[in-house]
């Protein structure tokens, strides 16, 4: 079932999970690299936590417009398929390079432990609510389909 001006939707444009991943790891690439050299550099001393907020963020910025894109796939199940692992891909990914960085674990990060722990639950949580939006629109489009038909059926009978 096809949405109305799908094709020209940014959402189809972006839509591929993989291409969401890749943007949301390479702007937490960049911006962990930004504050690594500044570190490095005599002008500013970034704290250690930088790096695992920098992480976090990059997952709820995926996490938030992958949900909001699934809606726009033609088939969720084969979207989410691809979605969730490389949801755990880019979590971990992340969490190495601000380990690396950082030079502290998870586990030291303060409370980021935590956070990724409500990362995870409020990404289903989001794919949970992208799913009963999916269902309500495939219901509202095919009662427009429905009427239209009827419509069409009326208009047929009367000449």
């Amino acid at each position: 079932m096809r949405y109305p001006n799908e094709q020209e939707s940014i959402l189809v444009r972006v839509g591929r999970p993989m291409q969401q991943a890749m943007f949301a790891a390479s702007l937490g690439v960049v911006i962990m690299l930004v504050g690594g050299l500044l570190s490095f550099s005599d002008g500013l001393n970034v704290s250690p936590n930088f790096y695992w907020l920098t992480a976090a963020s990059c997952v709820l910025l995926y996490a938030m417009f992958n949900a909001m894109i699934s809606v726009s796939s033609e088939n969720i199940d084969s979207y989410w398929k691809h979605a969730i692992p490389l949801f755990f891909v880019l979590m971990v990914a992340l969490s190495l390079l601000a380990m690396l960085l950082s030079g502290i674990s998870l586990m030291e990060a303060d409370s980021y432990a935590w956070i990724y722990i409500i990362l995870t639950f409020g990404y289903f949580a989001f794919l949970s609510m992208a799913r009963f939006i999916k269902n309500i629109l495939n219901i509202a489009m095919r009662e427009e389909e429905r009427t239209r038909e009827e419509e069409r059926k009326r208009g047929q009978g009367l000449n």
